[in-house]
């Protein structure tokens, strides 16, 4: 074999990058089959079917929004974020020092748009199967259980849809799972 051949960039494979990545999956995919049973009601097996059509939905397109603009991103930060998806580190460049608020604006970008994403794409599912989520109202609060009710009528008070808030609870547990997960390896591999 070539040494041009093992040196070409077309031609590196990150398999610790999907191994890693199915087991966030298989992770993310667990806690909000379980959050979409408890909230929605669901069985066993539709929970998990859903929980694993959103996942694979989000990530396939994250994956795709993430190659295209990444030819975008400047040189310096382009290499930070092959040397993390790679190797899972940061190279020592730069811009080292100043990506924490880099990473947390990311994270939280990326937390709201897989958010939107899987609302939209439950919303898509349901429609494909026939089976339309119909968003039921939340059992009017009485004026002992918040200081919010206070002051509102309950009549006016607008709800949001049991969906929404099931998916955003299932998400915000994983994200959470998944940056515990993170930072276990982080500290594994001998980092902080």
């Amino acid at each position: 074999m070539p040494f041009d051949l093992l040196v070409n960039e077309a031609a590196v494979v990150p398999l610790r990058a999907v191994v890693f990545q199915s087991l966030l999956l298989l992770v993310a995919i667990a806690l909000e089959a379980g959050m979409l049973r408890q909230r929605l009601r669901l069985g066993f097996q539709p929970s998990i079917r859903y929980a694993a059509s959103l996942n694979l939905f989000a990530t396939a397109l994250g994956w795709l929004l993430f190659l295209s603009l990444e030819p975008l991103v400047p040189a310096a930060l382009r290499t930070q974020i092959i040397s993390y998806v790679l190797f899972g580190r940061f190279y020592d460049n730069a811009l080292l020092n100043s990506l924490t608020p880099l990473v947390v604006a990311a994270g939280l970008g990326v937390f709201f748009l897989t958010f939107g994403l899987k609302v939209k794409g439950l919303e898509w599912l349901t429609q494909l199967l026939g089976v339309p989520i119909r968003p039921t109202q939340a059992p009017k609060l009485s004026r002992r259980r918040g200081f919010g009710d206070l002051r509102q009528n309950p009549q006016t008070q607008k709800t949001t849809p049991a969906y929404i808030l099931a998916i955003l609870h299932a998400n915000a547990l994983s994200f959470s799972a998944i940056l515990v997960l993170l930072l276990l390896r982080h500290r594994l591999e001998g980092g902080l």
